[in-house]
């Protein structure tokens, strides 16, 4: 029951302070868009529980929690204006902590140029890339996460290089209820002349009231929370059991045991999520094995002139 009232007051309190900053917006946005389906169909949250090798883009810390090499990618379709975002993420066990690697990628082909007296010149592509390196470290219940990053855009044959940096904390209250804390842009230059990227800070919370059920809320505050977005979600995994070997949240995330590919379909579970974000609604499912995890996410427009998006997330475990 006191685990009960705790979560209830985190959820209050998060609730409590995104209804009180208002909207804006800057360079590098696309950062924001998020490069795991699993935690897109969850309303983006994931800054407390997500340990897999993606929380490298969404809070570094998490990653303590993750104890074998992993490998991601995925890929999103629908977005307005032909548009493309796709992400890529690599980490391993060291013997002080973890490493992981990311990149993620949005580009626009096929721009219509035009010269100053406004007549069509040649058509051009733009793409922007984002590079981070992570290192995530455990001390008792405390995790902890930081990640150096690159930024780089190219427009034509122009191209500009940036810098970042993202910090994270994550906190194992008991094996229901994880708290986190993640900042990412603590310090910044997108383009080498001294653009700003809107610093982000994340709290977060997840609870996990029985195995394989999770919810989570994370406020994801702009410009020390001058806009902010509340992000809610739950999901639920058919097939996971109490059993300590899946993980300390007992949601079913880790995978301990030594695998083949021979048996690499074996342990079959299946994953339904749902969520909102900022207002908008998501939805999706998973279906995981020993060594492998796939992902689909449904991501609901927050405008009108925008477009509903589609995220398809593969995870490898070795």
């Amino acid at each position: 029951m006191n685990n009960l009232k705790s979560i209830l007051i985190a959820l209050i309190l998060i609730v409590s302070l995104s209804s009180v900053f208002a909207d804006d917006n800057s360079a590098a946005v696309y950062t924001r868009l998020g490069i795991d389906a699993r935690s897109i169909g969850m309303g983006g949250t994931g800054g407390a529980f997500l340990d897999n090798v993606s929380s490298a883009y969404l809070n570094p810390a998490v990653l303590a929690d993750v104890k074998r090499i992993e490998l991601t990618t995925t890929a999103r379709q629908g977005m307005e204006w032909d548009k493309g975002h796709n992400a890529v993420a690599l980490g391993f066990m060291i013997p002080t902590g973890y490493v992981a690697a990311y990149w993620q990628g949005s580009n626009v082909s096929d721009i219509d140029g035009y010269n100053d007296s406004g007549q069509a010149t040649n058509s051009f592509d733009t793409a922007d890339h984002n590079i981070g390196v992570s290192y995530a470290a455990k001390i008792g219940k405390l995790n902890l996460g930081i990640t150096p990053k690159m930024y780089l855009s190219t427009m034509d044959d122009e191209s500009m290089t940036g810098y970042g940096l993202d910090m994270g904390l994550m906190y194992h209250l008991n094996r229901y209820f994880n708290m986190g804390f993640a900042v990412r842009d603590v310090v910044s230059d997108y383009d080498g002349e001294g653009t700003k990227v809107p610093r982000e800070m994340i709290p977060s919370i997840a609870a996990f009231p029985i195995p394989g059920l999770i919810i989570a809320a994370d406020l994801a505050g702009n410009d020390d929370f001058k806009d902010s977005a509340l992000r809610v979600g739950a999901e639920y995994w058919l097939g996971v059991k109490d059993d300590n070997e899946i993980g300390s949240s007992l949601s079913g995330i880790r995978i301990r045991e030594n695998a083949t590919w021979s048996d690499i379909l074996s342990k079959t579970q299946a994953g339904i999520r749902a969520g909102m974000n900022d207002g908008a609604f998501s939805a999706g499912f998973g279906l995981r094995f020993k060594m492998l995890e796939m992902n689909y996410a449904y991501q609901m427009a927050k405008e009108s002139y925008q477009n509903d998006n589609h995220l398809y997330s593969l995870l490898l475990r070795f």
